[in-house]
């Protein structure tokens, strides 16, 4: 029987660098990972049929590793788009440090309160919309979103494109919850800190309507040797209002294959962008508490 010609496979990321410790390359007690996933096997929980991507399968037990071999204290977990709407595996790996973990949703705006209070007791504090890869809810979900999840104190995290969103202004003052921009908002280092998308971000962290995410480097400006490109938008972010930045490792880095970022390149970021001991405290320890441990 003829079944017609088969569907292109999601290509298969590679798996992160085993985390291996480097002499003084600690991040300060107490801080703070505020974006990784995690996933299980396929067999134990399948993948969403229409994902971009294949993940390598990596648990919350290797990111604990990463943790102990960096000093990272808590971290964020944020549903990947591979499970859609499913956060079982999410949920699942908050019950293993539940003190030192929380996460960031992907729900229906139609999940009932109960659904909703059960996450919260898991340790969820956010619902995540994505608009760069399949099966991402809707921007147009952010107000319906957002009644529902103001009552718990969550807040919205939007992987967007600043330069492909003009409305970004709008979006974030309509939400009226927190709303925190991943991954420098995919700002475009060839156009510099002073292009239109970047510039309307920054007004909005300078006013306190959002957050931004200083993380995945190599998603904007490749490997290592380009993470240098970023720096002026760190700075122009930290003159915005260091009190509304969070630091990330993007941890285990998915969609790369054919190089993968080294956490340790990852960890040497945060003296070079938060030269101080006042801003790595904000940033990777105060900023985050405020955020995520809420009530």
């Amino acid at each position: 029987m003829d079944r017609g010609p088969s569907l292109p496979q999601p290509p298969v990321c590679l798996p992160p660098h085993p985390p291996v410790a480097r002499p003084g390359l600690r991040l300060p007690a107490g801080s703070c990972d505020s974006h990784i996933h995690a996933f299980a096997a396929p067999h134990v929980h399948p993948f969403s049929a229409g994902r971009s991507y294949t993940p390598s399968i990596v648990t919350i037990d290797d990111y604990i590793r990463v943790m102990a071999a960096f000093g990272i204290d808590r971290a964020v977990l944020v549903q990947p788009s591979v499970y859609g709407t499913d956060n079982a595996v999410l949920v699942g790996a908050l019950s293993r440090l539940p003190d030192r973990l929380r996460a960031v949703v992907v729900i229906p705006p139609d999940t009932a309160d109960a659904e909703l209070d059960r996450l919260h007791a898991a340790g969820v504090r956010g619902v995540r919309i994505n608009r760069r890869n399949p099966g991402g809810l809707p921007l147009s979900a952010i107000q319906m979103l957002a009644k529902r999840i103001a009552r718990l104190g969550w807040h919205l995290q939007l992987q967007i494109e600043v330069e492909a969103t003009p409305d970004l202004a709008r979006l974030v003052g309509e939400a009226g919850v927190p709303v925190v921009i991943d991954h420098f908002g995919f700002c475009r280092p060839e156009m510099g800190p002073d292009a239109p998308g970047f510039g309307a971000l920054l007004r909005l962290v300078g006013g306190g309507a959002c957050w931004v995410k200083l993380s995945a480097p190599h998603r904007m400006a490749g490997g290592a040797p380009g993470y240098a490109a970023l720096r002026p938008f760190v700075e122009r972010l930290i003159e915005a209002s260091p009190d509304r930045l969070l630091w990330a490792s993007d941890w285990p880095h998915t969609e790369c294959y054919d190089q993968v970022p080294d956490d340790a390149d990852l960890v040497a970021l945060v003296d070079t962008w938060l030269p101080t001991a006042e801003l790595r405290r904000k940033v990777l320890i105060d900023n985050p508490t405020r955020l995520y441990w809420n009530p």
